[in-house]
């Protein structure tokens, strides 16, 4: 049974973060990145810059240690002055062979990004708990493990060691938890769904029992009791948290396992409707079908090639 309902849903999510490299700036330079379609996160190692997003009058400064995640699919601009013409990114970093290239003039400033990557459902549900964007400025993260992180990540990435790239993304990873733990701290600022659930103290309890063992019929009174918690105050509790009750929170958990077995080689729906608690594969398909989408057999081949991409 799990005693970690962080790590345990971001694993369900198949969150992975992957450390794409960053560039090296001089002088006046200004780049525009498209729409990303994913969790995008930068990090500044040196010097300063200013980012703007598509459709937001609000502009940020990011300083040496800033941390940004952007969540929406948005466009948007990193410059050293943003009055300046901006030119695509994807013609300054085509063919490029190094994780690291020079921008303008001179190397007084220093930008790392990445993404974090999910299949499709993980993507959704990890972000309706996040908002548009996270700015975490370096006098806020720089005296906790968070500048640590950045330090030893600014440090792979300038350097040429074997094995720098693994590095880049573990360290990448870890910063992603930091980053989550805390914004995820901040409590009722939160958007319910499934991030917050998995932080919440009062809640862990019954998280542990449905992630340990999902083939159970759970009741309400069995996961207000391991809260220690009226029925009542559980269920309304749960719903300000999760957005959505704990019985209805248990299906999607499933359906979420079961995606996960579908992509699984050999799997077949009788198995995995089984080792989600249900003794019928047409109760199963139909229940994977309100929560997912699709049914469980096109999901299975949607998520073959969702794989076959990743690892493209």
């Amino acid at each position: 049974m799990t005693r970690d309902p962080l790590s345990h849903t971001l694993k369900v999510f198949d969150a992975r973060t992957i450390y794409a490299g960053g560039f090296i700036g001089g002088g006046d330079w200004a780049i525009r990145f498209e729409p990303p379609r994913k969790i995008k996160f930068f990090v500044v190692g040196r010097g300063h810059c200013f980012l703007a997003l598509d459709g937001t009058v609000a502009r940020f400064r990011l300083e040496a240690g800033d941390i940004f995640i952007l969540t929406r699919d948005v466009g948007f601009v990193v410059a050293s002055d943003l009055a300046l013409a901006p030119q695509p990114a994807a013609e300054i970093f085509r063919g490029a062979g190094k994780s690291i290239i020079p921008v303008g003039q001179g190397d007084d400033f220093l930008f790392l990004g990445g993404h974090i990557d999910t299949h499709h459902a993980g993507g959704r549900l990890m972000i309706e708990s996040l908002p548009d964007f996270v700015h975490l400025p370096a006098a806020e993260s720089g005296a906790s493990r968070l500048g640590a992180l950045i330090g030893e990540l600014v440090e792979e990435a300038a350097g040429d060691a074997p094995g720098a790239e693994m590095a880049c993304s573990s360290l990448a990873h870890l910063l992603l938890i930091q980053i989550l733990r805390r914004h995820l701290s901040s409590g009722d600022q939160v958007r319910p769904g499934w991030l917050r659930a998995a932080c919440d103290p009062k809640l862990a309890p019954a998280l542990n029992l449905m992630h340990g063992d999902i083939a159970r019929s759970w009741t309400l009174p069995e996961l207000a009791r391991a809260a220690g918690m009226s029925r009542t105050a559980f269920a309304v509790h749960f719903r300000n948290v999760t957005g959505r009750p704990p019985l209805n929170y248990l299906t999607e958990w499933r359906m979420l396992q079961a995606e996960r077995a579908l992509r699984q080689e050999g799997s077949s729906i009788a198995r995995v409707a089984a080792s989600v608690g249900y003794g019928s594969e047409a109760a199963f398909s139909t229940a994977f079908k309100r929560v997912m989408g699709v049914s469980p057999r096109r999901g299975g081949r949607l998520y073959l090639v969702e794989e076959a991409a990743h690892a493209s």
